[in-house]
């Protein structure tokens, strides 16, 4: 029985948690309800990058693709290879690998990352 991994498995993950996404060719884009920041208990929209999720669930996509009018504490961003409105934000996920589901750690992280809006 082969494995699922890349960008089916993420799929596939998201879908498991009742999470929707959308895949155009270059981003995976869904909802996320953060729990703190600027934007706390609003679906914000969010996406990882279609390339990025090559390894997964072996390794996490490196960038957090957000709408541009939502606005970080930290801004290290990239607007390269994302959606015409959107931004790339840089965060590393720490201890990756721990998590007994992925895609809920990814769902996690997202969440955290949107704790950081101002806007």
């Amino acid at each position: 029985m082969a494995t699922v991994a890349g960008l089916d498995a993420f799929l596939a993950g998201l879908r498991n948690l009742g999470v929707e996404p959308l895949v155009t060719n270059t981003v995976v884009t869904f909802e996320v309800v953060p729990v703190s920041g600027s934007r706390a208990q609003v679906a914000v929209s969010t996406g990882v990058g279609v390339e990025e999720l090559a390894m997964w669930p072996m390794a996490p996509p490196h960038w957090v693709h957000l709408p541009a009018e939502v606005l970080l504490a930290r801004m290290n961003t990239n607007g390269a290879d994302t959606l015409p409105g959107w931004t790339r934000h840089s965060r590393q996920i720490a201890n990756w690998g721990d998590a007994d589901d992925p895609a809920q750690a990814w769902i996690a992280h997202a969440r955290s990352v949107l704790g950081e809006a101002t806007a």
